[in-house]
């Protein structure tokens, strides 16, 4: 491929968890816009729709040449979601496997979940892409038939969820679901929101010794609360955000300079199940998993939320994802009786607290965010322009200010004077701009070319 702007179709693959690209871009020769010109255009919102370019060609193949079900992609899902992935590019078939999930089974209720379902089906390469690469490494989902036969998963045929495998990262979108919930005697209502996928970002490899992830990071991340916190008419399907300095020691507990850890709840421990990931979970009924909210319903020991962690491996680099699962579950059964309400799931992500410099994160990136909408970033200097990969407009941009009075936590500010911040491991990047109260935006994004 040649640069970020032959790229982009493949951004519009990405959800909240990234679709990497991971080098898959090369360039094609043509002229890279100098830091005045980004700065430019990001300031009168008009950057142009290619971003740096490289002077050769990729070196590496988008993607393997065939995958089969021995390759198995462990992460998250923006829903709050433990998943595995797996694909037979032979067979055109896949396979979702949802390990723990707070989202609901059907319609209309918010208990049991989907934790525990297998989806299985067929797959198809896009055909609309720019290049046959990009293309063969652009998996649709057909279909998805349920080992309960119950579970629902949304699948749009005109708009079916979209998985791009590079190397090593499986990102894109996986079935999505309708939540609702009618309430018990005018409590609890939820009103019925869609969400057509729900963005997922998966590793081949993941880090399974925790010893080997302990040390201080920068968190940013970004919650969705469908109860609002409450069983009452208070909102629904809020935002709840979270900027924090933690310290992850080698026993799995955490400690911090000020207040509560929001990363960790009882101590990380590797999942019984050896399923590549560790957990801070609360059944001893001894300390509640952090929430980013102001509140939950259920507060205290009896929350049965969790906190889940994979820590993807890619190019020698550890990219820690944090997943919470919520709980809900509304029973008045004499014999089953159950009101426990600790439902505020979604991803963050973890950066090494050391500064971040300009020739750490000069380049074109892909991703996209909570506003779910697709973005191609072009970070030269101290400023990033934004760019819409389906249509190519410009959506402005926002400028980095790199004097990190805290390592490795870059603040930002967009042309509407947005405040926001940046952290990055690898060349992986999390930008959180605006206030939990404001309609914030959380957008995780990837290297795509230097």
């Amino acid at each position: 491929m040649a640069r970020l702007n032959v790229c982009k179709g493949l951004a519009a693959m990405a959800g909240t968890s990234l679709a990497l690209m991971l080098a898959a871009c090369g360039g094609d020769g043509a002229p890279s816009p100098g830091k005045a010109d980004v700065a430019s255009c990001t300031s009168t919102n008009s950057c142009p729709a290619s971003g740096p370019a490289t002077t050769g060609p990729a070196a590496t193949p988008l993607c393997p040449a065939s995958l089969d079900n021995t390759t198995v992609f462990t992460g998250g899902s923006g829903g709050g979601e433990l998943v595995k992935l797996q694909f037979d590019t032979s067979a055109m078939t896949y396979k979702l496997q949802i390990i723990e999930s707070p989202v609901p089974k059907v319609t209309n209720s918010v208990y049991p979940t989907r934790a525990g379902v297998t989806f299985t089906g067929k797959i198809a390469n896009l055909k609309s892409l720019p290049t046959a690469e990009q293309n063969r490494c652009a998996l649709a989902l057909q279909s998805a038939t349920p080992s309960d036969n119950t579970s629902q998963a949304i699948i749009d045929p005109a708009n079916p969820p979209v998985i791009f495998v590079g190397n090593g990262v499986a990102g894109g979108g996986i079935p999505g679901a309708t939540i609702s919930y009618q309430g018990v005697a005018g409590l609890g209502v939820i009103p019925s929101k869609t969400f057509p996928i729900y963005p997922v970002l998966a590793f081949a490899q993941t880090e399974t010794d925790f010893t080997k992830v302990a040390g201080t990071y920068n968190l940013l991340g970004y919650h969705l609360v469908p109860s609002g916190g409450s069983l009452g008419p208070a909102g629904n399907f809020l935002p709840a955000t979270a900027q924090t300095v933690e310290t992850l020691n080698a026993d799995g507990t955490c400690t911090t300079a000020s207040g509560s850890c929001r990363s960790t709840g009882n101590p990380w421990k590797a999942r019984t199940q050896n399923d590549g990931a560790f957990e801070s979970a609360n059944y001893s009924a001894s300390k509640q998993y952090p929430y980013f909210y102001t509140s939950s319903f259920t507060t205290g020991n009896s929350s049965k939320a969790k906190g889940i962690m994979v820590v993807g491996k890619l190019g020698g680099q550890q990219v820690p994802l944090l997943i919470r699962t919520g709980y809900a579950r509304i029973s008045l059964d004499p014999l089953d009786f159950e009101i426990n309400v600790d439902d505020e799931s979604g991803l963050a992500m973890l950066a090494p607290t050391t500064n971040l410099t300009n020739a750490q994160l000069n380049g074109g990136y892909v991703g996209s965010g909570s506003d779910l909408a697709y973005t191609s970033s072009i970070v030269q200097g101290n400023a990033v322009g934004l760019i819409d990969p389906l249509t190519m407009n410009a959506k402005g941009g926002y400028q980095l200010d790199l004097a990190q009075a805290k390592p490795g936590l870059v603040t930002t500010v967009d042309n509407s004077g947005t405040p926001g911040a940046l952290i990055s491991t690898g060349h992986v990047f999390a930008h959180l701009a605006g206030t939990a109260g404001a309609n914030p935006t959380f957008r995780v994004s990837v290297f795509a070319s230097p």
